[in-house]
């Protein structure tokens, strides 16, 4: 472990793991504490969705300058780590199931087009039918999006981290126990029974942000919301469509990825604490959620039933910036079910802001003092 770098970042997340990244893309020398293993919590459980069009919002802006960094990207650090990210570009579905989500759905499609990277259209039933017979006939049309961006998180998380690695950035594995000041200024971090010395500490801790806390005289109101995906046995050929929508009136996603399992996802469930237990309730929900829209999903076997932990806010937007009260201390987190997404706005965001003092992004409505 070495004694000091330019910069500590506390959580080796996607979110930890692309800061260091970019730090390290502009010389700087990175040291990143993981307790546990890299992409062991939520970046490597989460479904892998490259979709800015579905959410609207403060944080949109956003999510599709991350989506286009993601593509300026993936190659890179997929050849830089030696990691395959199992990308595939496939088109979106978003299923109505009630007549009532049509005109919603219906005006999905001229927002969609506003934007320059993506095309959208309305299907009928049977132009559904045509492009993925396996969906359920009792559907009433939908919003296609042309095209979204699936991947596997953890060997994008992998990948982020190893291609870090390759530029200078250490890992060290152990448990941060607190940040060291000089008055108000950061200068290093607590790890083990030993120190890491620094110029600049960030925090990526995700839903155990709160425990910061302490470390900061700050409210870090960040909790854990916690979400299940199932995977179950892949279709035969592949479905090659990611599909959405709100069967038995709860949010479901339907695709099959590059490791040939066909994902459900995911449960919501808030006030669970830290317990990443796997239930039946979810599993029983996702299945179906799953069969109601894609019903040749009844006679395939489970896979493999995960859970993780999202960090989430009051308002359900990031936390970005600097700390309140304090120097060269920084934070991100709180990115929910988004964190795959933002991974790379945010590891520039915060990059500039350490190296340059402030950023061209707009992440100013972010910051930690709005709460």
């Amino acid at each position: 472990m070495r004694s000091r770098s330019d910069v500590v970042v506390v959580g080796g997340g996607i979110i930890g793991s692309s800061i260091a990244y970019r730090l390290a893309c502009e010389g700087m020398s990175v040291s990143v504490i993981e307790r546990d293993s890299i992409g062991n919590h939520a970046s490597g459980y989460a479904l892998g969705l490259l979709n800015p069009t579905n959410e609207t919002g403060n944080i949109e802006t956003l999510n599709h300058l991350s989506f286009k960094m993601h593509k300026e990207m993936l190659d890179t650090i997929q050849q830089e780590s030696g990691v395959d990210a199992q990308v595939l570009s496939v088109p979106h579905l978003e299923l109505a199931l009630e007549e009532s989500e049509i005109p919603e759905l219906k005006a999905e499609v001229d927002r969609i087009n506003g934007f320059d990277q993506f095309k959208s259209r309305w299907l009928e039933p049977s132009e559904i039918h045509a492009l993925e017979p396996r969906i359920t006939p009792d559907n009433l049309g939908g919003t296609l999006v042309e095209d979204v961006i699936m991947l596997d998180s953890y060997n994008l998380t992998l990948a982020t981290a190893q291609a870090a690695e390759s530029r200078g950035v250490e890992v060290v594995l152990g448990e941060a126990t607190g940040i060291i000041y000089d008055g108000d200024r950061a200068v290093g971090v607590n790890i083990g029974g030993g120190r890491i010395d620094c110029d600049a500490v960030v925090l990526a801790l995700g839903p155990w942000s709160g425990t910061a806390s302490l470390w900061t005289d700050t409210n870090i109101p960040i909790v854990p919301q916690k979400g299940e995906i199932v995977r179950v046995e892949g279709l035969n050929p592949p479905l090659g469509i990611h599909i959405h929508g709100n069967p038995i009136g709860s949010s479901c996603s339907v695709i099959q990825k590059g490791d040939g399992a066909t994902w459900l996802a995911a449960t919501v469930q808030d006030g669970s604490g830290f317990d990443v237990t796997p239930s039946i309730e979810a599993l029983e929900a996702l299945s179906l959620r799953g069969m109601r829209m894609v019903p040749e999903l009844e006679t395939h076997k489970l896979v493999l039933h995960t859970a993780c932990m999202r960090p989430v806010t009051p308002d359900g937007d990031p936390i970005l910036g600097k700390i309140p009260g304090k120097e060269r201390a920084f934070i991100a987190t709180g990115t929910g079910g988004k964190g795959i997404l933002m991974g790379p706005v945010i590891g520039r965001a915060i990059a500039d802001l350490i190296i340059d003092g402030e950023t061209e992004l707009p992440i100013e409505e972010f910051g930690l003092d709005r709460f």
